[in-house]
């Protein structure tokens, strides 16, 4: 565990290599995993406000290793740096335009819609050529992904099953080849 949601934030986290799951737990215990954190990624805290608590959890899901800015370091080079002050306000920005299109996502789209969504940004964040046809490499579970996604384990399955029914995508372990994209993208139109 690299930090747990309320605790306060002493520290900003960047990956070395290796994932890193960011999430919030419910008071009932229900795992909503906000985002995954790849090499050179860093979470979305301010650790400049010693009154600032983390809104989320985090936790390798792999073998990985971290670097660490503490708080004291971290203020002093937003201080004596307005490029780096601009650099984070914009990572800072991005995080929160992505957060809010999860929570659109999660409360008003379809489970299918939600699914498609995923794979197709999985699909435009591989590096190559954005075929009709194309293959992505899947570094989650069935489990992480409904995680991910608002949604159950067997809705997941299911919905991938459908996929595969329609003959829009092919599964094989962690791998899922898209066989028809613009069909994939009609469904989010």
């Amino acid at each position: 565990m690299l930090f747990e949601q309320s605790q306060t934030c002493e520290k900003i986290v960047i990956v070395k290599s290796g994932r890193v799951k960011i999430y919030r737990l419910s008071s009932g215990g229900q795992e909503q995993i906000l985002e995954v954190l790849l090499p050179g990624d860093t979470c979305a805290c301010n650790p400049g406000n010693q009154q600032w608590a983390c809104s989320s959890s985090a936790k390798a899901l792999s073998d990985c290793s971290v670097w660490t800015l503490e708080r004291s370091h971290y203020i002093e080079m937003v201080k004596n740096n307005s490029r780096l002050m601009q650099t984070l306000t914009a990572i800072f920005a991005k995080k929160l335009c992505k957060f809010c299109s999860l929570i659109e996502q999660i409360s008003l789209e379809s489970p299918q819609r939600r699914l498609v969504k995923f794979l197709l940004d999985m699909l435009n964040s591989e590096e190559g050529p954005k075929d009709q046809k194309a293959d992505i490499h899947l570094p989650f579970t069935h489990e992480e992904i409904a995680h991910r996604l608002g949604l159950a384990r067997e809705t997941v399955t299911r919905q991938l099953t459908n996929l595969k029914k329609l003959k829009l995508i092919q599964i094989n372990h962690r791998q899922v080849t898209v066989c028809d994209r613009k069909a994939l993208e009609k469904i989010l139109a």
